[in-house]
């Protein structure tokens, strides 16, 4: 018999007819031990066990301990003990083991759990799922890497100790998977919240009060751009006490598809020191660069790739002079180009920083990768009118390393 499963509640109900009482647990007891006993040297394709809290945690030990040695390959584990439950090593270390099904209990063996990573695992329960969170009263960390969510429809990760989390995915063949899939995040002492996957049905930000540092890199978007533009606004919307933000490139341009309605429901980020956003240099790019540098009036640092750029009109400007930046007259220090092509675009976005950022400190200029580098172009933005006395251009190459630096008085 590969087949095993033992249900005490079922077997009460559907074969004698009669609530279990305590003397049907015993001989329910013996009967499992009997059938292990005397089949020990049979493999298992499958056992499950649904028990309640009638059993008490050794038993189910030694259960599921046969059941590893047996080499099953699918394992059902139904029970709720009134006791801390620690899930045996045995589980994690059984090689055959293909399928895994827990029903949790009340009383998980993770009440010391600070970090939770899970990679390439498949989490089918929206209930499970949800109750292994929150079950996790210290949990401080939580990784999901390469994780799908099967038929789920709702991913609620609700917390009240966790304090970084990171969803990443990087496969294509899961967009189906995130487009049918809703996420959830509830957690009142989170700081750093990384997202890179596809985009999902739904992303449901709350309660994200302590939130520090929110990074939105979506692969392979399968939604309209407007679609994109409004999940990402929506997200945003829901951080505004955030420290740093990193947006990626389809965030930025969805960002662009629906800038007329981010003009009507203006998100100011007091607390915003850092923004980082992967663009292209061109009217659209630009357009949410500076509608966010807008909306940011104490923003330190400002870091853009350059990832590829188009004509803009030469009758469109970066800024209407007539609109104040208040971050730019008074909190901006630090400006970061990277992927920098010396193309007109990038040249006319230096001149700009150096003529506007009054209070700039630092001004570096990362060449792209395939881009030879190029001294004309250096001592051509050398020569650009700045505004700050105390601003230093760096060049770096492609890997980072310092290659000269120029103080602001050299002609």
């Amino acid at each position: 018999m590969p087949y095993l499963n033992f249900d005490i509640n079922r077997f009460g109900c559907e074969r004698i007819r009669q609530p279990w009482d305590w003397v049907m647990v015993r001989i329910f007891n013996d009967f499992i031990n009997w059938i292990l006993i005397s089949q020990c040297g049979v493999s298992l394709v499958c056992f499950k066990l649904c028990c309640g809290n009638l059993f008490d945690k050794e038993a189910i030990f030694r259960w599921v301990r046969v059941a590893t040695k047996r080499n099953v390959q699918e394992l059902v584990l139904s029970f709720c003990p009134t006791e801390t439950f620690e899930l045996p090593y045995c589980v994690a270390s059984c090689e055959s083991l293909r399928i895994l099904k827990l029903q949790l209990p009340n009383h998980m063996g993770f009440s010391q759990l600070k970090l939770l990573h899970l990679e390439e695992v498949e989490l089918w329960n929206e209930h499970l799922t949800s109750c292994l969170f929150a079950k996790c009263p210290v949990l401080e960390k939580l990784i999901l890497e390469e994780c799908t969510f099967g038929t789920m429809t709702l991913l609620d990760i609700s917390s009240t100790s966790l304090v970084y989390m990171s969803l990443q995915c990087y496969g294509g063949e899961n967009d189906e998977i995130y487009r049918n899939c809703s996420i959830k995040i509830s957690c009142p002492n989170l700081k750093f919240l990384k997202y890179g996957a596809p985009m999902a049905k739904d992303i449901i930000i709350k309660n994200l009060f302590s939130i520090e540092v929110v990074d939105i890199f979506f692969y392979f978007p399968c939604g309209s751009v407007e679609e994109v533009g409004m999940l990402v606004h929506k997200m945003i919307k829901n951080v505004p006490s955030t420290l740093a933000l990193d947006l990626c490139m389809g965030s930025v341009s969805g960002l662009h598809s629906v800038s007329h309605q981010l003009r009507n429901f203006q998100v100011t980020f007091y607390k915003l020191k850092s923004l980082k956003l992967t663009v292209g240099i061109d009217e659209s790019w630009m357009q949410v660069m500076m509608l966010l540098l807008k909306y940011s009036p104490n923003l330190e640092v400002l870091s853009l790739f350059s990832d590829e750029n188009d004509d803009w009109d030469e009758n469109w400007k970066l800024h209407d002079p007539s609109e104040s930046i208040v971050c730019l007259e008074s909190h901006l220090k630090l400006i970061k180009l990277a992927g920098f092509k010396t193309e007109e675009n990038e040249m006319d976005l230096l001149r700009f920083f150096l003529k506007n950022a009054q209070v700039l400190e630092k001004l570096v200029v990362v060449w792209d990768s395939y881009r030879a580098i190029s001294e004309e172009a250096s001592e051509e933005i050398l020569k650009f009118p700045r505004t700050s006395s105390n601003v230093v251009v760096t060049f770096l190459d492609f890997n980072l390393k310092s290659r000269s630096r120029y103080p602001h008085n050299i002609d």
